[in-house]
């Protein structure tokens, strides 16, 4: 009996060690941080450059209205748990603000922006997870972090870097 107890233990503990082993073994860096690139990519491209996506007399009610666009059709990229500051952090680097004045009013005019670019992309095998550093107009970078959620890779946090 004491044998059995042994056995059943020792197969547990190997099909344990077997299911956290295979894990490490299916994540492929290479392949990762490529497929994760491309839902980056996606993401700076989803709207055309220069397309108007919200228009309002307040700025707040344009960027709403903006990040709910950007929100939805980026649905698969974009994690649930991205916090507020995070979304404004998204928002800033995806869009414009053209306001224009008419009869003394401001108006707001949200455009989605393609002027940014990728400079460096690192991959933290550790956490599953990839950091882009992404620079808007030339002068602007924002770190810009995804994970695995679902099985699909999602932007957690956007933060200015140090």
């Amino acid at each position: 009996m004491k044998k059995c107890i042994q056995l059943i233990s020792l197969l547990i503990l190997g099909i344990i060690m077997g299911a956290c082993s295979s894990s490490s073994a299916n994540f492929d860096s290479e392949e990762e941080q490529k497929k994760a690139t491309e839902v980056m990519e996606g993401v700076l491209t989803s709207f055309e450059d220069q397309e108007e996506i919200a228009e309002a007399w307040t700025s707040h009610e344009a960027n709403v209205t903006s990040w709910d666009k950007i929100k939805k059709k980026n649905i698969n990229a974009i994690s649930d748990n991205l916090s507020e500051k995070d979304q404004r952090n998204l928002l800033y680097l995806l869009t414009l603000n053209k306001a224009e004045d008419i009869d003394g009013k401001t108006k707001s005019n949200i455009l989605f922006t393609q002027n940014t670019e990728i400079n460096n992309t690192s991959l933290n095998e550790e956490a599953r997870s990839v950091t882009f550093e992404i620079e808007r107009s030339g002068i602007e970078k924002k770190l810009v972090t995804l994970e695995k959620e679902e099985d699909q890779w999602k932007i957690i946090k956007v933060i200015e870097p140090d």
